[in-house]
């Protein structure tokens, strides 16, 4: 729709927006996909269709809004004292939407600058392929259990 809104105003969109743009849109389908192959694991797991859908919410709800308050809290308990800068990324890494907004925000100069985002994106030592690769393994290891789950079910 964005795209769509673009083109109809006759804006003119330089490389960078367009790449930045193109970028957001993959690697959101590619967040949807780490949400889907959680939820296929959960639901490979457990036995009832309630039970999956409550444990798939929680996660949800806990990597999207809680992770991210509890890290926020501990890094200001820290006051930069103990948690390096390497212990902060690896932190980062163990939530797919930690990891989806770090790619969005700080991937691109013009985006981290509008977004707040460039002293994060000056400080934080992962690459956009390193980033990319993350999110690939958010969906690619939910997704080789449940299948393993799965296969060891009796029908």
């Amino acid at each position: 729709m964005a795209a769509a809104a673009l083109i109809a105003t006759g804006s003119r969109v330089d490389h960078d927006s367009l790449a930045a743009f193109v970028a957001m849109i993959g690697s959101s389908v590619l967040l949807g996909a780490v949400f889907v192959a959680i939820g296929y694991l959960v639901s490979a797991l457990v036995r009832d269709r309630g039970t999956a859908a409550g444990i798939s919410i929680g996660l949800w709800l806990l990597l999207v809004l809680i992770y991210d308050m509890a890290l926020l809290g501990l890094l200001a308990l820290d006051q930069g004292r103990n948690i390096s800068a390497t212990a902060l990324n690896t932190m980062l890494l163990f939530n797919p939407t930690d990891v989806y907004r770090l790619f969005n925000l700080t991937g691109f100069a013009n985006v981290s600058a509008f977004a707040g985002m460039a002293g994060l994106a000056q400080s934080t030592s992962l690459s956009v392929q390193a980033l990319l690769l993350a999110l690939t393994l958010w969906t690619l290891v939910p997704l080789s259990f449940a299948a393993l789950a799965f296969s060891r079910r009796e029908l």
